[in-house]
């Protein structure tokens, strides 16, 4: 008894480790910038270009099963910050004439049928006080409603949103070098022309919910 015992806790160790390699190896860094970028749908700012330079731009690479996304739907996302406000944007592509975005009022579930884009962050990780932010292709506020804007704009083949999150939001304010917990998705409502939704996810962590620290990953504030 004591021998499986022991094997098994060695077993538990092992898989931990792994774990915790996987999310040290998935990362992303939000670079500070002097000029915040102006809400207004274009992500044309110069704070977009530096974040894309210093390792703050990513793709969103699979499902919410974990398994590799497909390349139908690309979206990246864009991070950097100030000393007030943490800054993301998304640009999600997709056919303009396919884009589902029925929600208009802040506070609505877009999650339950529209196009939308979804970002949790953690800042005492492994503590569970994620906050999550959601809006979709009407740039509405969702789930959080207080201390962040939204501003989107639809395209002939994209559509983007672009968030300022108030630091006051999470009463902690970031240093350079300070390490939170985050992951960003993407919630396809028509995902395949016949009523089906399917989810995004820039974590691999992810199985079959969203809703639980284990699933972060790293986001490191840098210069």
């Amino acid at each position: 008894m004591k021998k499986n015992f022991s094997f098994f806790l060695i077993a538990i160790l092992v898989l931990a480790i792994a774990g915790l390699a996987i999310a040290a190896d998935v990362s992303v860094s939000a670079p500070q910038v002097k000029k915040a970028p102006k809400l207004d749908g274009k992500l044309d700012d110069e704070a977009w270009k530096i974040a894309a330079d210093k390792g703050g731009k990513i793709s969103l690479n699979y499902h919410l099963n974990g398994k590799a996304a497909s390349k139908d739907f690309p979206t990246e996302v864009y991070l950097c910050w100030d000393v007030d406000n943490l800054y993301v944007a998304y640009k999600c592509f997709q056919p303009e004439n396919t884009v589902i975005a029925t929600v208009t009022n802040d506070g609505g579930s877009t999650w339950t049928c529209d196009d939308d884009i979804e970002f949790f962050i953690d800042t005492q990780y492994p503590a569970a006080t994620y906050k999550q932010f959601v809006s979709n292709p009407n740039g509405i506020l969702s789930v959080t409603l207080n201390d962040w804007e939204a501003v989107a704009e639809i395209y002939k083949d994209h559509w983007v949103v672009e968030m300022a999150i108030a630091f006051d939001v999470f009463g902690e304010w970031p240093d350079v070098g300070d390490e939170w917990a985050a992951n960003f998705s993407r919630h396809l409502g028509n995902f395949n022309g016949a009523g089906d939704t399917e989810w995004l996810t820039w974590s691999p962590l992810v199985q079959s919910t969203f809703l639980s620290a284990a699933t972060l990953c790293s986001v490191e504030f840098v210069k």
